[in-house]
């Protein structure tokens, strides 16, 4: 992935932190993060848990519970997302210095 970032990546040398730390650390994050998108492959999220809070209505209606609770937990994914990419583009950049 070599894309331009608005925002400066770390620059490798001397007075620094070493590229070995900077890249154990940034590839240790980017690791939690592909353990954290298995964990919510594994987290049931589904209407019926959500239409009670609707007078008992199911199947789950526009601007219900269900679909509020949906569009956040898509905010949140979409954040983990552009946060992994945001740490793929360290680790690329630390890597070809």
């Amino acid at each position: 992935m070599t894309e331009t970032v608005n925002y400066p990546l770390p620059t490798v040398h001397l007075n620094g932190t070493d590229k070995k730390t900077l890249l154990r650390g940034n590839i240790k994050i980017n690791k939690a993060l592909e353990d954290l998108n298995e964990a919510l492959k594994d987290c049931p999220f589904h209407g019926r848990d959500y239409y009670v809070q609707d007078n008992n209505y199911f199947p789950p209606v526009a601007g219900g519970a269900y679909d509020k609770a949906t569009k956040e937990r898509a905010k949140h994914i979409n954040n983990i997302s552009d946060f992994a990419e945001y740490i793929e583009q360290h680790i690329e950049h630390i890597a070809t210095q």
